[in-house]
């Protein structure tokens, strides 16, 4: 594939994923008004991003991510896109991994709700990663997203926006991690993660 061709489909289809990752991040900051109020919100939004022509052009933007995404951050050698490149790198890794977790869960029966995304935090010792999974993934969004803004300025103000973008993800996700900390998680949702801590142990 073209080198271009790869940029603008790798351009086009993080436009439309970053739509539905910025409604992802308000519907997240619900969860500091409570469970009830982020289960309400996510049961709402769900109509649009689970109605399946919607639902499958996600996916498929999540596809061509992660198949352009590599090649492109192997080629972003030049000055000023280290930022862009390393924080495309990890929302790679987070795609592959959130997507195929939700994917399996669905298909198990399980509601990936609120509670599906913040029971790893509440058990030892998957909490270790699953802290820094999603803190990292939103200052990631901030400064992905912030570079991707700044692409036509010159290198020194490209960093600045892209560490502007960061500082604004790591409240973020400060704020979506606190609040995840503070629920009272069902115990159908802890079971895996305990079953496994006192298998290992």
């Amino acid at each position: 594939m073209p080198p271009s061709t790869r940029r603008t489909l790798h351009r086009l289809s993080g436009s439309l994923l970053a739509l539905f990752v910025s409604m992802h991040l308000i519907q997240h900051l619900a969860v500091l008004a409570g469970a009830s109020a982020h289960l309400a919100l996510a049961e709402t939004l769900r109509v649009l991003y689970r109605w399946p022509p919607v639902e499958g052009l996600l996916l498929a933007c999540v596809l061509v991510q992660l198949g352009t995404g590599l090649p492109l951050a192997w080629a972003a050698r030049a000055p000023g896109q280290r930022l862009a490149r390393l924080s495309g790198l990890y929302l790679l890794l987070f795609l592959g991994i959130h997507t195929s977790a939700v994917l399996v869960g669905r298909r198990a029966g399980i509601d990936t709700n609120i509670y599906f995304a913040a029971a790893g935090m509440h058990a030892w010792p998957s909490a270790v990663f699953f802290y820094p999974y999603y803190l990292l993934a939103v200052v990631a969004v901030g400064v992905h997203l912030g570079s991707a803004l700044a692409r036509r300025l010159p290198p020194a103000r490209k960093r600045q926006v892209g560490w502007r973008g960061g500082a604004l993800g790591a409240l973020c996700g400060i704020l979506i991690v606190a609040g995840m900390t503070r629920l009272d998680i069902p115990a159908a949702y802890l079971r895996p993660f305990t079953q496994s801590a006192g298998t290992s142990g």
